[in-house]
């Protein structure tokens, strides 16, 4: 059985980062943050070449929250700063300590 660790969120931006959408991941999920970590890059240049600004982000989460409900809330700033949250739709679970972008954790951008 696989054990899932993290997932990359991709973010395209035009408008000077008022007009961002969720581009689609090269794999579902990653049994390591090292590994989409090493594909973030490679991603972040594909999605570059047609886009004004590409964010992206690899987030560690809890192997148990892959099988849970739960939703990706993403905002970018007016800088550029990409920020994550994975929230779980079942109210009586504690949210932030499952998984979340670290706040000193770098966007990677291209553009």
């Amino acid at each position: 059985m696989e054990h899932i660790a993290a997932f990359m969120i991709l973010i395209a931006c035009s408008d000077g980062y008022k007009n961002c959408t969720e581009q689609p991941a090269p794999a579902v999920a990653y049994e390591t943050v090292r590994q989409c970590e090493a594909d973030l890059s490679p991603s972040l240049r594909m999605m570059a070449a047609g886009q004004e600004h590409a964010l992206g982000k690899c987030l560690e989460i809890d192997p148990a929250l892959f099988y849970q409900d739960a939703e990706i809330v993403w905002d970018v700033t007016a800088n550029g700063e990409l920020k994550v949250v994975l929230e779980l739709i079942d109210p009586e679970m504690t949210v932030p300590t499952y998984a979340q972008s670290a706040t000193t954790d770098e966007t990677r951008r291209l553009n």
